[in-house]
């Protein structure tokens, strides 16, 4: 019989588990630092230029580090391309210079100029320099700062063995060509990161990534299971010393010139002028005050169209920058696990200010966040003005969450979690009303786990209360996770209570209890066909089983994957098979008039995917699902297209066509995106965004122009337009609504 189906497993066994875990692991968590011992920053009078030339005379002052290693794709080996460090810095300002030396300079890939395009784990398409900044020395937090050959910024936070791009910092790089490479500047203000003042040393970790040659080069730990994401792999950067940040305070007051004009009969045209202003204060170099007053998002790029073929909803990711600064924080448990995205998210911010698609105003915002000493803590509270839309008129309403966690042994930590409100993004009276969730989570994480490899173990437990009365409020989850190179192994269960309901959070599913697990088997050929063609395999197995409380399977998905691999030129190709079974508790509506009645259903899908490399000025990926679907068979063909030129231009499309052929009926669902971005600089670009979906029949344009006349100061354009589809030959589409945004953002810091 399959654990768990009863009430005393469901508590006993998870606590067993835990404890047995926790007991035996703690005595692997001790610290252990780089072996690298000349890594130094130099004080120097007064910075470089940055332009990416390393020619300034400060430069000549640095210690350069030359003793790179190749981590892929064999590491710890010498690097087929020579690499070197330089830090300096002055009364203000960190400097970072890195010269990559290419033997085909040529041949370097530099082909975006967009801010934020490198976005993690979806495969670098470009040669980059990555910079990994640990201020605080608490080897779980880091900065993350990315800069291409063109001169194309990203930066982000780093935790454990992953980073994000969710922060956005006032910093600087430029990056330029010689005859023997390129090189990149990057300047790092001190008031724009938190640091430990009294600290002698901080941690740095610095990657260079040749796209061609599909090769990482690092500086520490070049182990294959090392993570770059990961703090406590970085090396000691000494030298720093008496640095301060002034008055630790950034105002960013902004203007908008806003119009807006429907098609409908008397509507007209309406303009609008409005301003708001947001004020961060460093009460130390560690823990940041923001207050934001009559917060605005206009800026902020459209959520992309998908097709949901689910019973539950989709997830989207927060890009609204207020709610994104410290959002790391807030990071709880380990989401739920699963495939296709989190199954729970305690706090979720996309709660506040958005329903419907409809963008409620946010009258003040206020947050504080960062480090008391090895205390982590995060509060937000936001206060919403009323609002009347197409869809819900909403009273003005208040939104707090706070999360606070203590760092214990060497990358582990314990916490605790809070939210209130009033969620709006509901029309069931049942849910509507006061809504408030508490939680306590653990994570025990080590990156020395049998020496060298990567482990976890981590459990999460929540307490709800909402206006149902009746129905269990609670959940927890527990996990394990062993994520290293060659084996990739994970077993998971989650326990959702009926009547757990998180306002301010994300959960499509709850009622149920979840086991699921991964194994994969990766391999790196080394010899043969197979070693000269292919750089690693992925043998992939992944069940997930749903039950309800009684014990009764409601949802199973057997994920295997007998063909996946990646070329040593960087294609990728996969072919894989899920079983699956489904039983609807109710009648379900996958389209418009066609109903599936409920019952058990059981049907495998396949799916065949292929990429081209990406960092070629063409690249294709192609994928294909196709197979049994409830009552039927259903067939999904996904085709993205792109081409670079030079970082200056760069087209992207992007389709979805998807048909099913069901008892009940048949039906067809495709969705179109077009992406044309033209930059002139790093610093100044058009992007075009066009969207359309024959299920709501509309066409979306959303035009955004960017200039960054300075570090964090700019100047926004911003178009929306949406058309719908009709049935006139004449007239194929129909205006709806239009608007444009003229918006200018300052950042002052004395």
């Amino acid at each position: 019989m399959l654990w768990p189906l009863t009430e005393d497993n469901r508590t006993r066994i998870p606590r067993r588990i835990a404890a047995a875990v926790l007991g035996s692991l703690w005595l692997i968590a001790v610290p252990l630092h780089s072996s690298i011992e000349d890594l130094r920053a130099v004080r120097v009078a007064a910075g470089p230029i940055v332009d990416g030339e390393l020619d300034d005379a400060c430069w000549t002052r640095a210690v350069p580090f030359r003793d790179f290693r190749q981590q892929q794709p064999v590491p710890s080996s010498e690097p087929s391309e020579r690499t070197e460090l330089r830090v300096v810095y002055d009364e203000d300002n960190l400097y970072i210079g890195v010269l990559c030396f290419d033997s085909e300079p040529a041949k370097v890939a530099a082909k975006c100029m967009a801010h934020d395009r490198f976005q993690p784990y979806r495969g670098i398409d470009d040669d980059v320099v990555r910079i990994l900044l640990d201020p605080f020395q608490d080897r779980r937090n880091a900065y993350v700062f990315i800069a291409n050959a063109c001169g194309a910024r990203s930066e982000g936070l780093a935790r454990g063995e992953r980073y994000s791009l969710s922060w956005d910092g006032i910093w600087d790089a430029a990056s330029s060509f010689f005859d023997g490479g390129w090189s990149v500047e990057m300047r790092i203000p001190f008031k724009t990161i938190s640091f430990n003042g009294a600290l002698s040393a901080w941690g740095l970790n610095v990657e260079r990534y040749i796209a061609r040659k599909q090769e990482t080069i690092r500086l520490s730990r070049p182990e294959i299971n090392a993570f770059f994401g990961n703090p406590a792999n970085a090396a000691l950067l000494k030298g720093i010393s008496g640095v301060e940040q002034g008055l630790g305070l950034t105002f960013r007051p902004y203007g908008k010139l806003s119009l807006e004009r429907s098609a409908e009969e008397g509507a007209g045209t309406h303009w609008k002028i409005d301003g708001g202003f947001d004020l961060y204060k460093n009460f130390t170099p560690n823990l940041v005050g923001a207050f934001s007053y009559n917060t605005d998002f206009a800026e902020t790029e459209v959520d992309e169209r998908r097709i949901n073929l689910t019973r539950f909803s989709l997830y989207f990711p927060e890009k609204r920058t207020f709610f994104l600064e410290g959002s790391e924080y807030f990071n709880f448990g380990f989401g739920g696990g699963g495939m296709g995205g989190p199954s729970f998210i305690p706090f979720f911010s996309r709660r506040i200010g958005l329903v419907e698609e409809e963008q409620v105003p946010v009258a003040f915002g206020t947050k504080v966040y960062g480090k008391l000493g090895n205390t982590n803590l995060a509060v937000l509270d936001v206060r919403t003005r009323p609002f009347s839309g197409d869809a819900v008129d909403l009273a003005a309403e208040n939104f707090v969450a706070a999360r606070v966690y203590q760092n214990i042994f060497d990358e582990s930590k314990v916490g605790l979690i809070l939210t209130s409100g009033i969620p709006t993004n509901t029309n069931d009276p049942e849910t509507a009303g006061p809504n408030t969730l508490a939680g306590i989570d653990f994570d025990f994480k080590t990156s020395r786990f049998l020496g060298d490899k990567n482990f976890a173990a981590q459990g999460w437990a929540v307490q709800n209360w909402n206006p149902r009365q009746s129905g269990k409020h609670h959940g927890f989850g527990v996990r394990l996770d062993y994520p290293n190179d060659l084996w990739d192994l994970s077993a998971s269960y989650n326990y959702y209570g009926d009547a757990l309901d998180p306002g301010l959070g994300y959960l499509p599913r709850n009622g149920v209890q979840v086991l699921s697990g991964g194994l994969s088997f990766q391999p790196r050929p080394e010899k043969g066909f197979l070693g000269r063609w292919i750089r690693q395999l992925f043998f992939e197995l992944r069940p997930s089983f749903t039950w309800d409380f009684n014990g009764f399977l409601e949802t199973r998905r057997i994920f295997i994957a007998p063909l996946n691999f990646r070329t040593e030129g960087g294609s990728r190709i996969e072919f894989n098979i899920s079983l699956n079974r489904d039983v609807l508790p109710e009648e379900f509506e996958i389209f418009e008039g066609i109903i599936i009645p409920p019952g058990p259903y059981d049907f495998t899908n396949y799916n065949i995917q292929y990429r081209s490399p990406a960092y070629g000025s063409f690249v294709f990926g192609g994928e294909v699902r196709f197979g049994a679907f409830y009552s039927g068979t259903y067939r999904d063909a996904q085709l993205d297209l792109s081409f670079r030129l030079n970082g200056h231009l760069n087209l992207g499309l992007s389709t979805d066509f998807v048909k099913g052929n069901l008892r009940e009926g048949a039906f067809t669902e495709n969705v179109f995106q077009l992406k044309a971005d033209v930059f002139l600089t790093p610093d100044l670009g058009l992007m075009n965004y066009i969207q359309y979906d024959d299920v709501s029949r509309t066409l979306g344009v959303n035009v955004r122009f960017r200039w960054q006349i300075s570090p964090g100061n700019l100047i926004y354009l911003v178009y929306n337009s949406t058309w719908e589809r009709g049935y006139d030959p004449a007239r194929r589409f129909l205006p709806l609504e239009s608007g444009g945004v003229f918006k200018i953002t300052l950042s002052i810091r004395p």
